[in-house]
């Protein structure tokens, strides 16, 4: 969304609380949204996807994880994970195997070769942070993640509120 844009929208609103949260919504969506294609691009350069990504992501902060615990973590369903995962072990990038707390279990672990994908594609993640960050000085960059942290603190609490008021 473009400044213009973000001005004309701005306009719609009377009071100066509604102008500033209207921006503020689309754009972070907006942000999102082209961080996420710009990162779909880098994958599609390795012949990965986004999800397989993060898949790799998750496996190399937790070493192994089950395909449910997977799931969850990257906002999916199990079968879809198990899917991303068997292409992923048919490209090398990771094995599984039988978990020993659950025989019905597997978990997933990077293979080598994932490693060395997962340090170049980390490589460019940078690259583009680096791009969106640009003119952006070290303390605005420390309050808008702060910010968004809250954020994202603030609606999480809400979400675990509104789920136990409901059972």
């Amino acid at each position: 969304m473009t400044r213009p844009e973000i001005e004309r929208l701005q306009a719609l609103f009377a009071d100066e609380r509604h102008r500033e949260i209207a921006s503020l919504g689309l754009l972070i969506h907006d942000v999102a949204r082209l961080l996420r294609r710009r990162f779909e691009e880098t994958a599609r350069l390795h012949g990965m996807t986004l999800p397989q990504w993060r898949v790799m992501r998750q496996l190399k902060v937790s070493d192994a994880l089950s395909q449910v615990t997977l799931a969850g973590l990257i906002d999916s369903d199990p079968m879809t994970v198990s899917r991303m995962v068997e292409r992923m072990e048919n490209a090398g990038l990771v094995q599984r195997l039988a978990d020993p707390a659950d025989s019905r279990a597997k978990l997933v672990r990077l293979t080598p070769k994932a490693h060395a994908v997962y340090a170049e594609m980390s490589q460019q993640a940078l690259a583009v942070y680096d791009e969106a960050l640009r003119g952006i000085g070290k303390a605005d960059r420390t309050a808008l993640v702060t910010a968004l942290g809250h954020i994202s603190d603030n609606l999480a609490a809400g979400s675990k509120e509104q789920m136990e008021d409901h059972e």
